[in-house]
């Protein structure tokens, strides 16, 4: 005989009414109310703020330029192998991943408040060329820049 045969509803856990209901509402297609979800991830260690924020206003500072991991690491004050690690901890994401991802953030604002073309808005937001800026921003936003364009019409 199975295990699964001495399971009887009074040796079961608890669980939640509102965790059932969101559970059986999403099966059944009905909108489910949950909690906003975190910024990001609280974690011990990393970076301390003011490095972090140091980080930041650099990336927001040379952004349409060439920014290697070099350059953050010695702005953060380590080596280039503590300092991916430190990043990653402190922001949930490679500092690679972090800077693409403002990148698209600044052309997401280009594309939909200027009418400057795809290459010249690429250039602006730091991306070495349009193939490129057009891969990574459908990668990151899930349609192309083109299309992101005319839906914000």
């Amino acid at each position: 005989m199975s295990d699964f045969a001495s399971v009887n509803a009074s040796n079961l856990p608890e669980v939640a009414p509102s965790t059932l209901h969101g559970f059986f509402g999403i099966i059944a297609g009905e909108p489910v109310e949950t909690s906003p979800p975190l910024l990001r991830p609280q974690f011990r260690g990393g970076l301390p703020p003011r490095v972090l924020r140091r980080i930041r206003e650099y990336v927001e500072a040379h952004l349409e330029s060439s920014i290697s991991l070099q350059d953050l690491a010695d702005t953060a004050g380590l080596s280039a192998s503590h300092f991916t690690r430190a990043f990653k901890q402190s922001e949930g994401v490679t500092p690679y991943r972090y800077l693409l991802q403002r990148r698209v953030q600044r052309s997401l604002e280009l594309l939909a408040g200027t009418k400057l073309a795809l290459a010249e808005i690429a250039t602006a937001s730091g991306f070495a060329d349009q193939s490129h800026f057009c891969r990574r921003f459908r990668d990151i936003v899930g349609v192309t820049p083109s299309s992101y364009r005319w839906s914000t019409r």
